[in-house]
């Protein structure tokens, strides 16, 4: 960029201006796909340029905004607010994307007005906002649930409160939740207002702090876990880790869906484990409600010494799997493998029920000794039952 700017500098009879002659939807994507500052460094090459950055569709402000920053005297928040306010203070047209991810800004108050602002625009479809996880979560304003035409919504660290149910996101098809504090009925009163929801994700690392914010309050009963999956009827793409599980799995887990998950192609689950029963019943649930899968993505959570009840252990025993069907599949990923007979139980029986299953990667934990991958190697490959023409791959991390 910097080399662009310079040449434009050079004199005309010297170098041919064959950019500013491009059309000027090709221009503005070029600058679309410029970190924010270097598109507005444009405006200095010439007259012509002043203007071109204040009508782009896609606003992103992340961690390149403060590269050689020249304000050192400012403290992070001010140097990213100034930027955004000036930013949007200029534009002029459709605000179709805005991005907000730089991992150190804190929570403030700024951000509410920025929302505000959009919230008056009524264009935005993508809305991205990412909290660095060392600073306390921030608290979406009500004007956030103005941003009607969304289509894409993924906020990190934030905290979500429903004042209201009168709001619809009736475009919204992706939703992504990382690390939002929020209670099972708002987040099932959330997704009420999602007609046509094709993608979910919950996710929570562990390295937040549980006692700030309590994330996926549930009750104990298992209606809150059937409600959530009944509001899914489109749902295509499913990510999920532990922490919504344990939330969402706590009580008795059904055997099955009272409506299957028909038009759900990819299941994403991480930090489960195969010895903890309610986890185990939560993923059988979800694999055996799905019928037209076509991947499995899954990274367990393995303990060698971790306590394994009687009724995991011998779950696939006590319970009849005949019905399941799984004839689109042909992806299976598994990492951070163990030993355990409910996870290999569950391995045959995807190998079982999964006729169109090309690639399976099993990725052991590095714990199993040599002698115990032989055995469950073996066990699998001399199944009787597993999928004929699939590539069955074992391997270490």
């Amino acid at each position: 960029m910097r080399d662009f700017i310079r040449s434009r500098m050079e004199p005309e009879c010297l170098l041919p201006d064959r950019i500013s002659n491009l059309p000027s939807s090709l221009v503005q994507t070029i600058l679309t796909l410029l970190p924010i500052r270097e598109a507005y460094r444009t405006s200095i090459l010439s007259r012509n340029w002043r203007h071109r950055c204040v009508n782009l569709p896609k606003l992103e402000f992340d961690d390149k905004l403060l590269e050689n920053s020249t304000n050192s005297q400012l403290s992070i928040k001010c140097k990213v607010v100034h930027a955004i306010y000036t930013v949007l203070l200029l534009h002029r047209g459709p605000v179709l994307e805005f991005s907000l991810c730089v991992s150190q800004l804190p929570s403030c108050c700024e951000i509410d007005q920025i929302i505000m602002h959009l919230a008056n625009n009524t264009t935005v479809e993508k809305f991205n906002l990412v909290i660095g996880l060392g600073h306390s979560a921030y608290k979406l304003p009500s004007s956030f649930f103005s941003l009607k035409r969304l289509i894409h919504i993924n906020l990190n660290n934030c905290v979500v409160q429903l004042q209201s149910t009168s709001f619809r996101f009736e475009r919204l098809t992706s939703l992504c939740f990382h690390n939002v504090s929020i209670t099972n009925k708002m987040l099932i009163c959330f997704i009420s207002c999602c007609p046509i929801l094709k993608s979910l994700t919950l996710v929570r690392s562990n390295n937040v702090p549980i006692g700030e914010e309590k994330h996926f309050v549930g009750s104990d009963q298992y209606s809150d876990l059937v409600q959530l999956f009944q509001l899914l009827p489109l749902i295509e793409h499913l990510e999920m880790n532990c922490c919504p599980v344990k939330c969402f799995a706590s009580g008795v887990i059904p055997q099955s869906l009272p409506n299957k998950l028909v038009h759900l192609r990819a299941l994403v689950l991480h930090g489960l484990s195969f010895g903890k029963e309610d986890e185990l019943r939560f993923v059988i649930l979800l694999v055996t409600s799905s019928p037209n899968l076509k991947k499995i993505k899954m990274e367990m959570n393995y303990g060698p010494t971790e306590a394994m009840s009687q009724t995991a252990m011998n779950l696939f025993d006590l319970q009849d799997y005949s019905y399941v069907k799984l004839d689109h599949l042909d992806k299976l990923e598994i990492t951070n493998f163990g030993d355990m007979k409910p996870g290999m139980d569950f391995l045959k029986l995807i190998l079982a029920k999964a006729s169109m299953l090309k690639k399976v990667r099993v990725v052991i934990n590095n714990k199993i000794s040599v002698s115990d991958e032989v055995k469950m190697l073996r066990d699998v490959l001399w199944n009787p039952c597993a999928a004929v023409g699939a590539q069955i791959k074992f391997e270490r991390a």
